[in-house]
């Protein structure tokens, strides 16, 4: 069973703080637009974290390009996959900017 389903999100990402772990956006959220959504987060948080996933993606394109993968690279498809989920966490940031600017 998935964090998602045993706990709530907002929760887990709590959870994790307080062991001192970093916190995984991308195993306690199905999507970026979840994250950006859950108000239980204040936005200074949901900001953090949607900047994490984005790290975390950065970091992983940029080692598939380089060939630092491991030996079994990921296939177009995935990193198509990578790509499109980066342009997503890109435009959640984009709408939590917009939302800064209103307040």
């Amino acid at each position: 069973m998935s964090d998602i389903a045993e706990n709530a999100p907002a929760q887990a990402v709590t959870k994790d703080a307080v062991a001192d772990k970093a916190p995984d956006p991308r195993r306690h959220y199905s999507s970026p637009e979840e994250l950006r959504e859950d108000i239980a987060l204040d936005l200074d948080t949901r900001e953090e974290l949607l900047r994490q996933w984005q790290k975390d993606l950065d970091q992983r394109l940029e080692a598939e390009s380089e060939g630092m993968s491991a030996s079994d690279p990921i296939s177009e498809e995935q990193e198509s996959k990578l790509a499109s989920e980066h342009r997503r966490v890109s435009k959640a940031l984009e709408n939590i900017a917009a939302e800064r600017q209103r307040i």
